[in-house]
């Protein structure tokens, strides 16, 4: 063998073997530092920890995506892939390698059980990727709040709804008017049941269905302005405890942990 064959082996040698490396390379140039590769079983890389950059968010577009996103695979996948989509466009970075997926198991409650509306589940979760964790609390616990008494869905996305304005939505959802009522609490069960008694429409029905979408709208929009205040160094927490369920807590502090309102659940005493 010549000396140019022999050279010709080794290079070809040497990119079968570094295919892989060179991949992983490119992939950690285009997605971003502490990024790997799937296939990389054997990566020492490390994993971006948050909270992430932020970019300043558009509520009305994280509304189109997040009543989008319901319909395509639930409200938990719906309010965190709008807010993380809209990020991956606007930050990049680490966001690419947040699969969005990762919260569809909150449909329902959680897998069907009527525990914490998903919608939650997903913006929450978004919330973890942005905030500080001494500030994680704060926000998550503003946003139960203000979700326990908003009456759903809102007039705003009923508007958007009604005229057609969800464009991103492959779904021939219900364009019609939505009667709106205020759960008083964060989890899905109760959420769906007051409306479901107060509107006559059951769980099955598109109508219901179309009503989650618009509240999964309504959640995003309210975390993307909730963010964008805490990035400019302009949030504040308005939620607070109801005196009824203060005065419960006084009793029960050491044996109960929750902010909810207790008398939706148990008889006053």
């Amino acid at each position: 063998m010549s000396k140019d064959e022999a050279s010709s082996v080794s290079r070809r040698g040497f990119l079968k073997k570094s295919g892989l490396g060179l991949g992983v390379a490119v992939g950690a140039l285009v997605l971003g530092p502490g990024v790997a590769s799937a296939a990389d079983s054997s990566s020492t890389a490390t994993v971006a920890e948050g909270p992430f950059p932020y970019s300043t968010l558009d509520a009305k577009e994280g509304m189109i995506r997040g009543h989008a996103g319901y319909w395509k695979s639930g409200c938990s996948y719906g309010a965190f892939a709008a807010i993380v989509t809209m990020l991956r466009e606007k930050a990049g970075g680490s966001y690419n390698q947040v699969p969005l997926r990762m919260t569809a198991w909150g449909r329902g409650g959680g897998a069907n059980w009527g525990t914490l509306c998903g919608a939650l589940t997903g913006a929450c979760t978004a919330i973890n990727l942005v905030a500080a964790d001494a500030d994680v609390n704060k926000l998550v616990s503003e946003l139960m709040g203000w979700y326990s008494k908003h009456p759903f869905p809102s007039t705003e996305a009923t508007s958007m709804g009604v005229s057609g304005a969800f464009t991103q939505t492959a779904k021939a959802y219900p364009k019609i008017e939505l009667i709106q009522t205020v759960s008083e609490s964060p989890l899905c069960h109760a959420s769906n049941a007051i409306w479901i008694a107060a509107s006559g429409i059951p769980l099955p029905d598109e109508r219901r269905k179309e009503r989650c979408a618009r509240l999964t709208a309504d959640v995003v929009a309210k975390t993307v302005s909730m963010l964008n205040d805490y990035k400019a160094g302009k949030f504040v927490a308005t939620f607070h405890l109801d005196e009824e369920t203060e005065s419960c807590l006084e009793c029960h502090e050491e044996s109960q942990e929750g902010k909810m309102s207790c008398t939706e659940c148990h008889d006053p005493h």
